[in-house]
């Protein structure tokens, strides 16, 4: 009766132990799992995914509308490539190309500018939207600028500057004389489909942007 007790006990043990050690295994991998999970890239960020053929990606990055002047698309930042599209006269150039969200969208805009020979210095202002395509859509034209400029400023409108040949400083007075002394300045109105004149807000003597931002 002891023998038999005893062979019954010592069974018992060894089947709790198995019992314990079964379950301490289960526990370790259950922990081990939990613990390597990898985290999930929010959308936006540069953090770089492994596809499943092995090759790595970057998440891309939300477009944004930048304040300022923007690098032009490497296939329209050259003067040339606005030839064929504005076909100026034979007297006169394409002279500079530069680009911004003028719009208030992350697309960009061209404003595209043309000189003219000969010393009034005639100067005409374009600009365009959908810049790449083969036919860009021209948003604004303001054409017979003498002496005239124009330059995106940091708040993504249009300034110019131009002689007013009606003006007490320039009437009467030859081309070598004249003097820009009108500044404008344009900005998009989705309303009008188009950019309109702005007021600048400046006290003297910066009247308007554009002198405010060449005395910076």
């Amino acid at each position: 009766m002891k023998i038999h007790s005893s062979w019954h006990n010592k069974h018992l043990f060894i089947g709790s132990s198995l019992l314990l050690f079964v379950f301490l295994i289960l526990t370790g991998c259950s922990g081990s799992g939990g613990s390597s999970g990898s985290a999930t890239p929010t959308a936006g960020s540069n953090t770089p995914t492994t596809a499943g053929n092995g090759s790595t990606a970057t998440a891309s990055q939300t477009p944004v509308v930048r304040l300022g002047t923007q690098p032009c698309p490497e296939a329209v930042k050259d003067p040339a490539h606005w030839t064929t599209i504005i076909a100026p006269t034979a007297s006169a150039k394409v002279e500079s190309v530069s680009c911004a969200n003028l719009k208030g969208t992350p697309t960009l805009q061209a404003l595209v500018t043309v000189r003219y020979d000969g010393t009034g210095a005639i100067f005409d202002v374009y600009v365009y939207d959908r810049i790449t395509d083969p036919s860009p859509a021209q948003l604004f034209k303001l054409q017979n600028l003498a002496k005239g400029d124009a330059k995106i400023s940091g708040y993504n409108t249009v300034m110019t500057a131009e002689v007013d040949t009606n003006s007490s400083i320039n009437r009467n007075q030859p081309d070598a004389n004249l003097t820009q002394d009108l500044f404008r300045e344009f900005k998009w109105s989705d309303a009008v489909g188009t950019l309109v004149p702005v007021t600048f807000p400046g006290i003297f003597p910066d009247l308007t942007r554009y002198q405010a931002e060449a005395d910076q």
